[in-house]
């Protein structure tokens, strides 16, 4: 009979190996092909052996089979979450809720996926509601931390993770996420006890490593910290965050060679994200081998300069730059030297690639063609680089005031693929012995300082366009005259990161 063999297929998928599930199910659709149950068990069997786009045609063909039923929508919303529809789960779980209102489940997850959408201050409310509904909800605790943390309460995201232990004490995520909130916080010695705590208890665990690594650097025990990354970086499969940091870890020790040994195995595992490369290069500049360094950061190959000669909706070069200056400074997103960026005596702007504004929405423009034709126009070759371009992209942009004798840090744009900066006007002082030029090489003190500099004049209505993984800074200037410019950024899918000027400690779940 069809509902026994529903139950045998039910059994199955809820075992320990749901693929045995499969024939069943298949046996179920034979008969009813839309049947909502044996369609559940399909998204179910294919989410738990990591098969997440069938999981979401699945759920979404229960969802349409039987579309008021609040525990479908649940799992077609989680699907869509997983997929990073994050504005189509939130519609999801939000009907849901109108079917079943205050489910503590499906507040809980409607939070997570706020969170997850960068609205954590939106996720606030349904996560406590969760919580009323259900105080002994430590995914929502967890969850809530996140939000709190998010919104720079780190003290009481702190006691919304000890809660979430209170209840779950093997819960990793929140004991983890806890040592972040603590670190934030400035508890340097309670956020290593608990990293301790988490390195013993998983051994290799890659997210325990960089928190417990870090709090080590950060006190100047650099050889414990590198200890305890290449323990971490030999577990298991390569793991590029523990890689990136144990490389950087080992050039910060003038272990130069090292360090190039394993941005070498970090690019061979994993070519299409280009910040060991970024690493490789500095290693190389500290070592003297100029030749291969430059072959590695490709000047003459991948910097590209453009003299942008016409803007739409803009009769002159001088009109759009003046709106893109009056545009700039009137934004609300401007902060004065955010944290974690390395913007001196100046302002910088939240992401513009949106902006409804016309001169924003012109440079965006601009850019986007002048990244598509760097696309179509680069030689295909076995360089690193080449090798790591994306298929899919998306645009980020910003903007950034430097007052007088300000200046941007050396840094990279890495894990994004291609970068590019616009000055729509610039001081005077510009022309003089380099000032304020855009400048190529620049080592971060972090690393040791120094490198060796490649200066490129900034001019009003020029583009300058490099890989994302060369270290770059802004030459100091002098005068009475701020100094403008705008950056963006070819954000490859799945793999970079769009500019924001939020603070995003903890993960959701």
């Amino acid at each position: 009979m069809y509902s026994d063999l529903l139950d045998k297929a039910v059994r199955l998928a809820q075992g320990p190996d749901p693929a045995a599930a499969r024939p069943h199910i298949a046996a179920l659709l034979a008969q009813r092909h839309d049947d909502p149950d044996a369609l559940t068990l399909l998204g179910l069997v294919a989410q738990r052996t990591g098969d997440d786009a069938a999981a979401l045609d699945a759920f979404a063909r229960a969802r349409a089979g039987d579309p008021d039923n609040p525990a479908r929508l649940g799992n077609h919303a989680i699907a869509l979450k997983k997929a990073g529809r994050f504005a189509e789960a939130i519609e999801t779980l939000q009907r849901s809720l109108v079917l079943r209102p205050g489910s503590a489940v499906t507040l809980a997850n409607l939070g997570s996926c706020l969170i997850a959408a960068d609205r954590a201050e939106e996720a606030e409310t349904p996560l406590r509601q969760a919580i009323a509904a259900n105080p002994a909800h430590f995914e929502a605790w967890n969850n809530l931390g996140v939000a709190l943390a998010r919104t720079r309460r780190q003290g009481d995201a702190i006691a919304a993770y000890r809660k979430a232990l209170s209840i779950r004490p093997d819960h990793v995520e929140a004991a983890l996420n806890l040592v972040d909130a603590l670190s934030a916080e400035g508890r340097m010695s309670e956020a290593e006890a608990s990293a301790v705590q988490m390195v013993q208890r998983l051994p290799g665990h890659t997210r325990a490593a960089n928190q417990l690594g870090g709090l080590l650097e950060t006190k100047g025990n650099l050889q414990e910290a590198v200890a305890i990354y290449a323990t971490a970086f030999a577990t298991g499969p390569i793991n590029h965050p523990v890689g990136v940091n144990l490389a950087r870890a080992l050039i910060r020790m003038g272990r130069y060679d090292d360090a190039v040994g394993v941005t070498d195995r970090l690019i061979a595992a994993l070519p299409t994200v280009t910040t060991p490369l970024a690493l490789k290069s500095a290693a190389l500049d500290h070592l003297g081998h100029a030749e291969e360094r430059r072959e590695l950061i490709g000047l003459d190959r991948f910097v590209k300069v453009v003299d942008v000669d016409s803007a739409p909706g803009f009769s002159t070069m001088a009109a759009f730059n003046a709106a893109l200056e009056g545009e700039l400074r009137s934004h609300a997103s401007l902060t004065f030297e955010p944290d974690g960026l390395v913007t001196r005596k100046g302002q910088q702007s939240d992401d513009l690639a949106k902006a409804d504004t016309p001169a924003l929405q012109a440079l965006a423009q601009i850019a986007t063609g002048e990244l598509e034709a760097y696309l179509a126009g680069l030689v295909r070759s076995a360089h690193p680089f080449v090798q790591a371009m994306p298929d899919r992209w998306t645009l980020t942009m910003w903007g950034t005031i430097l007052s007088p004798g300000g200046a941007v840090e050396p840094h990279i744009h890495a894990p994004n693929w291609l970068s590019g900066v616009y000055y729509p006007a610039l001081p005077k002082e510009t022309v003089e012995g380099q000032q304020g030029w855009f400048a190529i090489g620049a080592l971060p003190d972090s690393l040791g300082g120094g490198g060796t500099r490649h200066a490129y004049e900034p001019r009003a209505g020029r583009m300058i366009l490099f890989p994302s993984y060369l270290w770059h800074t802004t030459l100091p200037f002098g005068g009475a005259q701020d100094r403008i410019s705008f950056a963006f950024d070819l954000v490859p899918e799945g793999i970079g990161r769009a500019h924001s000027l939020k603070n995003l400690p903890g993960r959701p779940r």
